[in-house]
């Protein structure tokens, strides 16, 4: 089998399931939602095992990073979770007990992806690809820790703005948040065993400028559909401008209450 069409069927084809899965989850149907999930994990099961069926491909690299940072993003999100829902708050899912195993675990997490950087050794997931390091993880790791900070930053403020006070779930967040910070400063300032600091600053520049495109490319969709709301209402009558019902209009009104809610035994 030609190597193209083995990269489109065991690499982008099962991308594709994922991608795919997630535009189910938006459908009423439950059996459609059903279908999407199964989709989606034999998506991310192709898409994992593709560093070992086309390795040859350099999209693979991503598969390899992905695979990698599952156990950190496993510990990470679930810890945080945990940590966030526990407690006596409006939205409580776990007991107190559990925010300190929330955030140990988010703790070792974020250790265990700090490592992956700042270390090369042989227990731990290798980040380099062709004997260098995979160029997905220059692009996602600075993005990850300058998105995660601001998030997690402007997510403490909310929560301490909406509670008129400085609750433990915005301590929460402001420490996570603060901790992520301190290490992309860190990552800007000192090399590493398979990255330099100025290559790490210059991926951060570039993760800046993805994250600010985003966020205004959202900002204009919001723009852009508030302006074609305000539009249209605003060539709509006024209500005042309305001609008053007629007779027919007046009829069949009375007909539909009627209907719903009786008052025929009244005439």
């Amino acid at each position: 089998m030609d190597n193209n069409i083995q990269v489109a069927l065991l690499l982008w084809a099962p991308l594709f399931l994922v991608f795919l899965s997630l535009g189910l989850q938006f459908r009423k149907d439950s059996s459609a939602q059903k279908a999407g999930r199964i989709l989606g994990l034999v998506g991310l099961i192709g898409f994992g095992m593709s560093y070992l069926t086309v390795p040859s491909s350099p999209s693979a690299a991503s598969s390899a990073l992905f695979v990698g940072l599952l156990p950190t993003l496993f510990l990470m999100s679930v810890g945080l979770y945990v940590a966030l829902f526990a407690g006596d708050i409006p939205v409580r899912r776990f007991s107190s007990k559990m925010r300190p195993v929330g955030l140990l675990m988010f703790i070792l997490g974020f250790a265990l992806f700090e490592s992956m950087h700042w270390n090369d050794a042989s227990f731990l997931p290798s980040m380099t690809w062709d004997g260098e390091t995979n160029r997905f993880w220059m692009i996602y790791r600075p993005t990850f820790l300058l998105a995660m900070s601001s998030f997690l930053l402007a997510g403490g403020y909310i929560v301490s703005v909406t509670a008129k006070r400085v609750s433990q779930a915005s301590l929460i967040l402001y420490t996570t948040g603060g901790f992520s910070f301190l290490f992309l400063i860190l990552s800007v300032l000192f090399d590493t065993s398979t990255t330099s600091s100025e290559e790490f600053h210059n991926s951060v520049l570039l993760a800046a400028s993805d994250i600010l495109g985003f966020l205004s490319g959202i900002g204009l969709t919001i723009l852009a559909f508030g302006v074609a709301v305000w539009q249209y209402e605003r060539k709509r009558p006024a209500l005042h401008k309305l001609p008053p019902p007629n007779q027919d209009q007046l009829a069949k009104a009375a007909s539909i209450v009627k209907q719903n809610i009786g008052g025929g035994e009244d005439e």
